[in-house]
């Protein structure tokens, strides 16, 4: 999938490094790429609960993570209805917790 390596670099880009040292053109590059993963997965659970199969496998949980982080990157989940309902669903889910619950957050955004 496409979705892991290309948020965790843009979130990084557009948060965590200082504006000056940001890549300008590098961040709308993967922006556009992030945005053709956000419509195959929004395409792909359109009439289904999950990625793959009747539950919630691992594919999944793979996939989701980043999707929570609440810094901008280029993703809202507003625009895409189907992967809004599937994070919903996954956020439901016994024992579920933010990713920022899980962890310590080690960086915070660069103003």
């Amino acid at each position: 999938h496409k979705l892991s390596t290309q948020i965790g670099t843009t979130r990084f880009l557009m948060n965590f490094l200082p504006p000056e040292k940001r890549p300008a053109a590098e961040i709308p590059f993967l922006q556009g790429r992030l945005n053709a993963a956000y419509t195959i997965l929004n395409a792909h659970l359109a009439g289904r609960d999950w990625v793959v199969g009747a539950a919630p496998p691992i594919a999944d949980l793979s996939l989701c993570g980043y999707l929570y982080y609440p810094e901008p990157y280029g993703f809202d989940r507003a625009d895409w209805p189907q992967t809004d309902a599937w994070l919903d669903r996954i956020s439901a889910l016994p024992g579920w917790q933010h990713p920022y619950d899980l962890m310590q957050r080690a960086f915070t955004p660069a103003t």
